[in-house]
C-alpha cells in the first residue's frame, strides 16, 4: 500500500489551501450574521478549479475520484475554518449530482449535470421531514404517477441549501408503496408550481446557508426529472454516502483548522512566566489532539480510496469514517476550547464557532447512534436488527 500522494494530488492539496485561505477572513462574519453569498463563492471555486471533481468528464466534470474530492474538501476546510467554502464541491460532486449520475435516467442525466458541474444550478438533497429524520423508510412524501408527470404532495425541512440552492433530488413515496420498497427519488425543481420554499430555523453551527423547508402540494414534476423508483433504495443509499463522505472530509478539515491555531496559541500564551506548551498535561493534550486526527483521516481516506469505480463510498467503510472523524472533531474542538481558556468560549474565536458546526455534523447524514447500528449490522450481516417494534408482541 502507498500512502503517498502523487504529484498532481499534492499539487491539489496546495491549491485547495490557496483557495480555501481566501475565504477565511469572512468565517466569523458568516456565522454572526448567518448569511455567506453561496453564489459568489461557487463562482469564485470554479474559476479556481474544484467543481464537479467527481463528475464524468462527458457531463462537463473533471472525472476524478473521490481521493481528490476529499483532500480538496479537507484542506479547503482547514484553510477557511469555515464548512461553506467547501460547499460548492458538495453541490457539483457530493450526493444531489450523484443521486443524478447513479440514475438510470438519462434524460434526466443530461438535462441537469452539465448545469450542476459549472455551478449555474446548485443541487443539494430532500430527504428529512418533520415527523421522520434517520427513519427514512417510513417516509411521507408522496409521488403520484399521473401520465407522464409525478405529482408531489408533503414537506421536508431541516433542508441545507433551502431557498438558495436550485435542484433538490427529492426523496418521495411512490403509489402508497410501504416501507424502503416503496422510496425512491425525482428531482425538483425551483420556480415548479406547488413548490414553496423558505427558511427554517436557526442552528447552533453550520451556520451562513439556510437549513430550510420544503412543501409540495400538487406540484406537478415531469418524468423525465425521475431518478429512482420502487425497489431501487438500497441504489438509491448508495448515492447517499457520498454524504457521509463529504462529512468526514469536512470534520477532519475542521479539526485540523482548530488544532493549527491551538498549537500556534499555546506556544505564544504565557503564564507563570513561561509559555504553557512547557507544561507537560498541555503537551499531553496537543499530542493526543493530534493523534486523534490522524487515525481518523486515514479512516476517511480509505474510504475515499474504496470507492466503488473510485466514486461510490462502501457502506462499511464511508460510515466508520463518518462515524469517527465526527467524534474526533467533537473532542478536539473541544480541547481547542479548553486550551485556548476563557478567550476560547467568546463569539470571536474560533474554536466555539467550530465546535458549535460540530454538534451539527454529528447529525447530518445519520446521528451517532444510527451510524453505530449501521456499523453493528454490517459486522454480522447474518442477522437482521429491526428498529421497529414486533407486532405480535406489541399485540
Amino acid at each position: 500500500m502507498d500512502f503517498e500522494l502523487s504529484a498532481e494530488q499534492q499539487d491539489l492539496v496546495t491549491r485547495a489551501a490557496a483557495a480555501g485561505a481566501e475565504w477565511q477572513a469572512f468565517a466569523e462574519e458568516w456565522d454572526r450574521s448567518n448569511y455567506a453569498p453561496i453564489g459568489e463563492v461557487t463562482k469564485r471555486m470554479g474559476e479556481l478549479g474544484f467543481l464537479g471533481i467527481t463528475i464524468p468528464k462527458e457531463y462537463g466534470g473533471q472525472g476524478r475520484t473521490n481521493v481528490e474530492y476529499t483532500l480538496a474538501v479537507e484542506e479547503i476546510t482547514r484553510r477557511a475554518t469555515t464548512w461553506i467554502a467547501a460547499e460548492p464541491l458538495f453541490r457539483t460532486s457530493a450526493a444531489g449530482p450523484t443521486i443524478c449520475l447513479m440514475s438510470k435516467n438519462h434524460v434526466a442525466k443530461e438535462k441537469f449535470l452539465p448545469r450542476i458541474v459549472t455551478g449555474e444550478l446548485g443541487c443539494t438533497i430532500g430527504i428529512t421531514e418533520p415527523a421522520h429524520g434517520s427513519d427514512m423508510t417510513s417516509l411521507e412524501t408522496t409521488a403520484e404517477r399521473r401520465g407522464k408527470e409525478f405529482v408531489l404532495n408533503g414537506e421536508k425541512h431541516l433542508i441545507t441549501g433551502a431557498v438558495e440552492d436550485s435542484l433538490y433530488a427529492t426523496f418521495v413515496r411512490f403509489d402508497g408503496i410501504p416501507g424502503a420498497k416503496g422510496v425512491g427519488a425525482v428531482m425538483v425543481e425551483k420556480g415548479t408550481p406547488g413548490f414553496e420554499m423558505e427558511r427554517g430555523p436557526e442552528f447552533v453551527g453550520s451556520r451562513g446557508i439556510p437549513h430550510g423547508n420544503l412543501r409540495f402540494t400538487d406540484c406537478h414534476v415531469p418524468e423525465e426529472n425521475f431518478l429512482f423508483g420502487p425497489g431501487e433504495f438500497a441504489d438509491l443509499m448508495k448515492a447517499f454516502n457520498m454524504e457521509r463522505l463529504h462529512n468526514a472530509a469536512s470534520s477532519i478539515g475542521s479539526s485540523e483548522a482548530v488544532f493549527d491555531a491551538t498549537l500556534e496559541y499555546v506556544q505564544t500564551r504565557r503564564q507563570f512566566d513561561r509559555d504553557i506548551i512547557e507544561f507537560q498535561a498541555i503537551q499531553h493534550e496537543v499530542a493526543d489532539m493530534w493523534t486523534k486526527i490522524e487515525a481518523a483521516r486515514w479512516l476517511v481516506y480509505r474510504a475515499a480510496a474504496t470507492s466503488i469505480d473510485g466514486n461510490f463510498p462502501r457502506p462499511m467503510d464511508v460510515t466508520l469514517a463518518k462515524y469517527y472523524s465526527n467524534q474526533v472533531m467533537f473532542d478536539v474542538t473541544s480541547s481547542g476550547v479548553l486550551l485556548h481558556g476563557g478567550i476560547g468560549t467568546t463569539l470571536g474565536c474560533a474554536m466555539q464557532r467550530i465546535h458549535r458546526d460540530c454538534l451539527v455534523y454529528r447529525i447530518a447524514g445519520g446521528s451517532p447512534h444510527i451510524t453505530r447500528n449501521t456499523i453493528a449490522s454490517q459486522l454480522m450481516p447474518n442477522r437482521r436488527f429491526s428498529q421497529r417494534p414486533d407486532k405480535a408482541a406489541a399485540r
